[in-house]
């Protein structure tokens, strides 16, 4: 056991619905990041990271046990994770860290934050390990209304109805500020910390503060590449998805497209600030180089692509292709790019093992140290597991979400996405068609690859066993 003054922190930044191609480190060049991309410059930026599923409840389960979602059993958004799960913060609260968390945890539904878990004070029960949390999300939390109520009294109505605010007042701005003053008071109090600071936006309608509104100009914006084939080929829920939402009116034109690309991109400026908040209070307390940081997001968006909006049910790359940026003091090397394979649930053995930690039974993930040191052979995952079950995203569009449960199986070079009991699946040739527009399922010349890609599927599920404690879920 180290001794407690000689333990790294951890740091882990973590955004909602941020798209790869939404940072000026991936590669984006209308979009203005610099605090974010100085920190890529620093460390190591993963180019093929991906998310376990599609939307918010899962990824983050995943993230926080290192196991798949078929494994921890959040299926979906409402679906809650099981209190008896082994979480990042449990472990590292076991190893004599003080553990907080502000913004977005997103373990269980929503819907209870409307009436807001307090924060966790001492001598009480851990929030999923988290000693100490400050909940904010889609449903705005409690204590920060509370904040807003005695601290700027008159923009009280505009903060409910999510309207621009100055910075000082923003949601976004309180969930930094409470990251940063627990670990002000946890260096302070000489004690190693883990601290998650996250945030409920970029998922569209974005709400950026006034400083930050109207930065980019909708006509300036890329959109989606679009063509008249694409639902042709694809499983017959992607035509019913966007035929539902034309018919209620939800459908975005390429008008509405650059408008709400244009607000995802002001939002975006402002998280990039946030996150420069952030590191800059490590530096003031003089804790940076004894810090980990990673940033990463739960899952990605489609913003139009393929004719869909948001992102479950949906697992093509625009949805599932993830930043992930690590910076590990003594260990990473400046500005190294990974093109190695890796998946969410590598994020809580690689920070413990970092931590320099046992890693706990139970994790289906693999440290990723030996890719962040540059050894020799360290070259990732041959593939990468993604599922998505019965959305409850679809019954807005019309469709039943029990129809739809996906398998899928993603290498570098191609894309599989097995629908159990279906005639229909989708299979992606990625070295020719990268945007995924080809549907290959049904063509003969690519049987041999499609049958080889099913059996790699039923290895890697067959693989991912559950070995502690036993569960009782049906999937």
């Amino acid at each position: 056991m180290f001794k407690m003054a000689h333990k790294k922190n951890v740091v882990l930044f973590i955004t909602d619905g941020q798209r790869a191609d939404a940072l000026g480190c991936y590669g984006n060049r209308i979009l203005r990041t610099p605090n974010i991309d100085a920190f890529a410059a620093q460390g190591v930026l993963f180019r093929q990271a991906f998310a376990s599923h599609s939307v918010c409840m899962p990824t983050r389960a995943s993230i926080f046990t290192g196991r798949y979602p078929h494994i921890h059993g959040v299926w979906a958004n409402g679906v809650a994770l099981r209190k008896s799960e082994l979480t990042l913060a449990e472990v590292l609260r076991r190893n004599g860290y003080a553990t907080g968390a502000a913004g977005k945890l997103h373990f269980e539904p929503q819907q209870a934050y409307s009436q807001q878990i307090a924060p966790v004070i001492s001598g009480q029960e851990p929030y999923y390990g988290f000693e100490e949390v400050h909940l904010s999300e889609n449903y705005q939390g409690q204590e920060y209304l509370d904040f807003i109520d005695r601290h700027f009294p008159e923009l009280s109505q505009q903060a409910r109805r999510r309207e621009p605010l100055p910075e000082e007042a923003h949601e976004l701005q309180w969930i930094t500020d409470k990251a940063i003053e627990f670990i002000q008071r946890h260096t302070r109090a000489q004690q190693p910390f883990f601290c998650c600071c996250s945030y409920h936006e970029l998922i569209p309608p974005c709400h950026p503060p006034l400083p930050f509104c109207g930065l980019y100009a909708p006509s300036d914006m890329p959109v989606p590449e679009l063509r008249e084939s694409d639902l042709a080929t694809r499983p017959p829920f992607y035509r019913q998805c966007y035929e539902g939402y034309v018919a209620k009116g939800l459908q975005p034109d390429e008008a509405a497209i650059r408008r709400t690309t244009a607000a995802y991109y002001d939002q975006a400026g402002f998280i990039d600030k946030q996150f420069g908040r952030l590191v800059a209070a490590l530096k003031e307390a003089e804790v940076w180089e004894n810090t980990i940081v990673v940033f990463t997001t739960d899952h990605g968006l489609a913003l139009g692509d393929h004719y869909q909006w948001q992102h479950g049910p949906f697992l093509f790359d625009q949805v599932i292709n993830v930043p992930l940026i690590w910076r590990a003091p003594a260990v990473t090397a400046p500005g190294n790019a990974s093109a190695a394979l890796v998946e969410q649930v590598d994020i809580m053995p690689t920070i413990i093992d970092l931590c320099g930690l046992p890693p706990p039974a139970g994790m289906q993930g693999a440290t990723l140290l030996p890719i962040i040191r540059q050894e020799a052979g360290a070259v990732g995952k041959e593939s990468v597991l993604i599922q998505e079950r019965q959305a409850p995203d679809l019954k807005l569009r019309g469709v039943d979400p029990q129809s739809v449960t996906q398998y899928g199986l993603r290498t570098k070079d191609w894309k599989l996405i097995h629908y159990p009991n279906c005639s229909y699946g989708e299979l992606y040739d990625l070295r020719n068609d990268p945007g995924e527009f080809e549907n290959r399922w049904a063509d003969p010349g690519y049987s041999a690859q499609r049958h080889e890609l099913e059996h790699r599927l039923r290895e890697r599920l067959a693989g991912a066993a559950d070995p502690l404690p036993d569960r009782h879920f049906d999937w």
